[in-house]
């Protein structure tokens, strides 16, 4: 039986994608990639032109209600295709190691698998900025967003630099963070995609896919 190839797709522009995932794309027999609402993954695949009888979607809710989502079955399916000898890849949107639905499907997967690594939406941000994640000594620290005003306060006040994800599902407790603190943030949302948009105010956050940036 073939290895599942896993790519990392990028944080959004299909031209940050690794030439060795690309060229593991054009050689694939068939690729899942996880359907959502924002349509990232599958915009990137559509820009390479890549025959769409190859593209198998697997339906994924960005929201908080994944668990109904039977990812044993989606193993199931990613297995009988490589029982077949077929190349598969499951190509995911930015780093397949880091947040990924990937992720979501590992504990159910019995098969071996490759990690093609590709550029995390945190570091396509920090680009986008032109801001430092860490240096030297410095801590860094990924944290997704909680609604839970004393965890998030503690874990920011731990480290020298953060970056939060999906900052709108803690909007009003980040909010209220920022105002009694003297921090340095940004904030960037749809990073390097064509809706990419930099917030003045957290106010203003109205899209998932955003990330806070917080520097003491």
């Amino acid at each position: 039986m073939n290895l599942l190839n896993v790519v990392g797709l990028g944080p959004g522009d299909p031209e940050l994608i690794t030439m060795k995932g690309y060229k593991i794309l054009l050689s694939a027999d068939i690729i899942f990639y996880p359907k959502t609402s924002l349509k990232m993954a599958e915009n990137i695949l559509k820009f390479y032109n890549i025959d769409q009888k190859k593209l198998f979607p697997l339906n994924f809710n960005i929201n908080d209600t994944e668990s109904k989502i039977d990812f044993k079955e989606y193993a199931t399916i990613i297995k009988a295709k490589l029982d077949k000898g077929l190349d598969v890849v499951y190509a995911v949107e930015g780093e397949p190691m880091l947040y990924s639905t990937f992720l979501d499907l590992v504990p159910y997967i019995d098969f071996s698998f490759k990690i093609t690594p590709g550029i995390s939406s945190v570091n396509g941000g920090s680009a986008e900025l032109k801001l430092k994640l860490a240096t030297k000594n410095e801590p860094l620290l990924i944290l997704p967003a909680v609604n839970n005003y004393d965890y998030m306060e503690r874990m920011i006040a731990l480290f020298d630099n953060v970056a939060i994800i999906k900052v709108k599902r803690a909007k009003s407790t980040l909010k209220k963070i920022l105002s009694e603190h003297s921090y340095h943030y940004y904030i960037i949302g749809n990073v390097t995609g064509e809706k990419q948009e930099i917030y003045r105010d957290i106010d203003d956050v109205k899209d998932y896919m955003v990330i806070l940036f917080i520097s003491h």
